[in-house]
Order: C-alpha cells, then structure tokens, then sequence
C-alpha cells in the first residue's frame, strides 16, 4: 500500500473518530436556565457548527449558538497524545442584553462499568470525581473563571439530577450506576463571556494523577490553552 493511500484510510478513520467524539460530547453538555437542561444534541435549540482544524490536528472545536437564550458557546476538545488527558475548554458568550444565571451541566458515563473493582466517589475538598478501576485512577473535574458554585455526584443521572430544581443530589459515592455529573453556576451580564474547562485523567498513581490535576486548576493553564488552540 502507498503512503497516500495509507493517508487517506487514516485521515478516513479520523474523520470517523471525530464525528463519534462530537456525537458523544454533544450528549455530554448542557445549559440549565429557566428551569429547563437543553443538551448541546437538541437541534431544535442549538445551531451547531463544527469546526476541525486540520486532519491530524488532536484539537476539534465546536461551535453552538441557543437560538431563544442568546448563548454562544465555543468548546475545544484537545487529547493529550504524551498523557491521558482528556480536555474539554468551554467559552460561553451572552449575546443578548439581558444578565444570565445559568448553570453548565457536565454528563459523564465513565469506562469500565461492568467491572466489579469499580469504586466511583466524590472529593468535596477537591471538588473531583475519582474512579479506581484495577490498577488505574481516573480524576474528573472542572473550572471556571466566574463560578459561583459547582457541584459534583455520581450515580444513575435519573437519580441524582433535578432538571426542574437545576441541582443535583449530594451523592459521595456510586450506589449504581457508573455515571458522574458536574453542574456550575455561571453569572453572566449583558456581552460578558467567560470560560473554563473540563478535564479527565487517567493514571497509575495518585501522585501523578494530583500533580496533572493541580496543574489542569490553574487560570494560567486555562489562558494558554484556549492561546494554543484557538
């Protein structure tokens, strides 16, 4: 097989892999106001336009405008190709002229749910989600430059996640199921946007997923990211 050949059936796979990756985040963020979650799949509030920057590129960015709300929000998806970072930077944008108190709702099904060595619990002085499963540790967390308060739960989202109080139940450690949620609460005035991100990672050892983790909480870290990518 020649190299453009070989090119081609990997630029193919990538496209395949994009698409399921935006299939899934889509499914994964959602903005609370008004009493009602409208997820980023729902195509009758959402105008989406993805954006890949180039074949190979491990940064895909996506594009979503609330039709009724006024809300722009831009999410750049980035994979660390030396660490098992998953990185989700969220910029969202009050185009109205109103003030928003909204709430980003983050919905993870993490890996592994069948396997009987899954323990799944929240850190409250970490304001993480932590999965061990065998040997491996996974951290979730996140973090916004105008937050008011976040909260964190795992457990079935049916259970835990209150679409009409836009709260989730306090819930430390998973009773069932092998989902997690994160629910921040943004104030936004009138043209204001703000950002943060969202992270995930996976490691062999508490010490080195801590050391990831702290380095993912700075606002420096947010600022050269969303630099880099954009």
């Amino acid at each position: 097989m020649n190299t453009l050949n070989k090119l081609t059936i990997l630029s193919s796979k990538h496209r395949n892999n994009t698409l399921f990756d935006q299939m899934k985040l889509l499914k994964s963020i959602g903005v609370w106001l008004e009493g009602k979650c409208s997820w980023l799949n729902d195509q009758s509030d959402w105008d989406l336009s993805p954006k890949v920057r180039s074949s190979f590129s491990p940064v895909e960015i996506l594009v979503a405008y609330h039709k009724r709300w006024g809300l722009e929000l831009t999410i750049l998806q980035e994979k660390s190709f030396k660490e098992e970072d998953n990185v989700i930077t969220v910029i969202i944008k009050n185009q109205t002229e109103l003030k928003k108190e909204l709430k980003l709702v983050y919905h993870r099904q993490l890996l592994n749910q069948d396997s009987s060595e899954n323990v799944i619990f929240v850190s409250p002085s970490e304001k993480a989600i932590f999965q061990h499963s065998g040997s491996l540790l996974t951290l979730v967390s996140s973090k916004f430059t105008r937050e008011k308060n976040s909260e964190c739960a795992v457990g079935r989202k049916d259970s835990i996640w209150s679409e009409a109080e836009g709260a989730l139940a306090f819930t430390p450690l998973c009773g069932e199921g092998r989902e997690c949620m994160i629910v921040t609460k943004i104030e936004l005035e009138p043209w204001q946007e703000t950002f943060g991100r969202i992270w995930e990672i996976t490691g062999c050892s508490e010490e080195e997923v801590y050391h990831r983790h702290f380095r993912h909480q700075s606002i420096d870290q947010h600022s050269q990211g969303i630099k880099r990518t954009l």
